[in-house]
């Protein structure tokens, strides 16, 4: 057979050469499922994909939940998708169902000998990111960290946005401080539910265990309307009740700011609060939420760049990325005396 061309594969595939044309050249304009076909048909035939056109194939892995939430993983997906679109990326978008992680089943959008790198967005079962490390093809994780996995890991700096909202508090007169999360959550709950305690004695400031809540669930599609948790643990009457809550994120304090209120309980005058994350609702609500900013987008950018590099650096040691956060002053905290 002689050398083949864009017309041997379009006619092969089913597609126009134009099609064939732009799947090869990383242009927009063709479908990934065509794109992933093209590309597949061109190789087995022995066509020569130039390197500076070649485009990757990249499987972005995540809880079928976070394409379906608006507020924090679809900022970070869309930084994927924006990276992926500048580094002539095609993705493929895989939720994985509960049944799938427990199986340890490789969602079939993964290809070992077609796909070029897998960015896991968010917590999964530590068995099941090892069984997709196995693989061995490139592999980042973003906002999850397990010492058992050898990685590219790209994280927020939880611990910090911890210190910036306990010092910000400190400095306006509070010294009763609660704290609300999930200690058996996310990495990034655990780590600020961490650095809270770790803080909190650093500063010197007394930590009662009445008012470190854990065991709030998140699950719930209507969690912000829920809130009967709240409302069944608030006593502002006990003499000890905090003056000031770090809440482990937004909708954590969004929901005890609006129990708070229907107890009759005012924002800040009666109560501080300061949230974690920065979502778009914390700044319209009222009074506008304080709260520490998590770079988003960029966590999902850094994942797509540090990928490119992995795949071009395979030997090179393995990096933790921490990308900062950084304090966001509202109106939801007080200066006392």
């Amino acid at each position: 057979m002689g050398k083949v061309t864009l017309q041997d594969i379009a006619e092969v595939v089913g597609v126009s050469k134009n099609t064939v044309s732009k799947a090869l050249r990383g242009l927009d304009g063709v479908s990934d499922e065509v794109r992933k076909k093209i590309l597949s048909t061109a190789t087995k035939m022995g066509y020569q994909i130039k390197n500076s056109h070649k485009m990757l194939n990249v499987a972005v892995l995540c809880r079928e939940d976070f394409l379906v939430e608006s507020t924090f993983w679809a900022n970070v997906l869309l930084g994927i998708q924006n990276a992926a679109r500048s580094n002539n990326i095609a993705l493929s978008v895989t939720a994985v169902d509960i049944e799938g992680e427990e199986n340890l089943d490789i969602p079939s959008t993964i290809n070992k000998d077609l796909t070029n790198g897998i960015v896991i967005v968010g917590t999964l079962n530590n068995k099941f990111i090892k069984k997709i490390k196995d693989l061995e093809i490139p592999l980042v994780i973003v906002d999850h960290y397990s010492e058992e996995i050898n990685s590219d890991y790209i994280n927020s700096a939880n611990e910090k946005g911890i210190y910036d909202a306990i010092n910000y508090l400190i400095q306006n007169g509070h010294k009763k401080i609660g704290f609300i999360g999930n200690n058996e959550w996310s990495y990034s709950f655990k780590k600020r539910y961490q650095a809270y305690i770790m803080y909190m004695e650093e500063f010197k400031i007394q930590i009662d265990d009445k008012f470190v809540w854990l065991d709030i669930n998140l699950k719930g599609p209507n969690f912000l309307e829920d809130i009967d948790y709240f409302k069944k643990k608030i006593n502002v009457n006990d003499t000890d009740f905090p003056t000031a809550w770090i809440c482990a994120n937004d909708k954590i304090a969004l929901a005890f700011m609006r129990s708070l209120s229907e107890l009759n309980i005012k924002v800040p005058e009666d109560v501080s609060v300061i949230g974690f994350d920065n979502i778009e609702m914390g700044s319209i609500s009222y009074p506008p939420l304080t709260t520490i900013n998590v770079p988003k987008q960029q966590l999902g950018v850094k994942a797509i760049q540090q990928l490119v590099y992995r795949i071009n650096n395979p030997e090179k040691i393995y990096e933790d990325i921490r990308l900062n956060t950084n304090l966001i002053v509202r109106g939801s905290v007080k200066k006392i005396t």
